[in-house]
């Protein structure tokens, strides 16, 4: 598996880019971070706001190898990701200006250590109007995309792997849970989750 986890550097490189990308000034006026799995509880910042939002035309998937935190090297997980598609919802956090570089620190180094995502900057509907939010889109050129996965194979490694932050299983059933806890069930995802169950009892 062809891939190399980003050093600070790297990291901060990244993060400079996004920042430079943002449709208005981020010293200036706060900003949005629009997040559809592992940040819907407890993100590793103190947001300003949070509001339900809706990215029409993307959709979540488990699109990612993942070697190291669901997975190894030799039997990778499963990440989620975003691409083109019908509709996700998900969480936007509101970030100071006078910190925003800090938070997203944190969040860099959280996400992106792993050559997944695309920071992009997406329109998105909440129920204030429609915001501009930085959010996280599968790399569709990165080592770790797998576009052609099908769903029978999908099951089998969320129902199998293992990596140094526990099983695939667990953390679709965390997803499941934080996002029906948030008011933003998945019906596609608890779907997935009823199936890899069944997989792990019939091992």
């Amino acid at each position: 598996m062809n891939y190399h986890l980003r050093t600070q550097a790297e990291l901060d490189a990244s993060l400079d880019r996004a920042l430079a990308a943002a449709p208005h000034d981020v010293t200036r006026s706060d900003s949005w971070l629009l997040v559809y799995g592992s940040m819907l509880e407890e993100p590793p910042f103190s947001p300003e706001d949070r509001r339900p939002a809706t990215l029409e035309g993307w959709e979540r998937i488990f699109c990612l190898a993942d070697p190291k935190m669901r997975g190894t090297e030799r039997r990778p997980g499963l990440c989620l990701g975003l691409v083109r598609g019908h509709r996700c919802r998900g969480l936007a956090y509101r970030l100071a200006a006078r910190t925003v570089r800090e938070d997203l620190r944190r969040v860099w180094e959280r996400e992106m250590l792993l050559p997944f995502y695309v920071p992009c900057w997406l329109e998105a509907r909440t129920p204030s109007g429609v915001i501009t939010a930085l959010t996280f889109c599968t790399d569709p050129d990165g080592p770790l995309y797998e576009p052609s996965l099908r769903e029978p194979a999908m099951i089998e490694r969320l129902a199998r792997c293992e990596g140094e932050n526990g099983s695939n299983a667990e953390y679709l059933d965390e997803t499941v849970r934080q996002l029906a806890e948030v008011g933003l069930p998945d019906t596609g995802l608890d779907h997935l989750a009823e199936r890899v169950r069944a997989a792990r009892r019939r091992a």
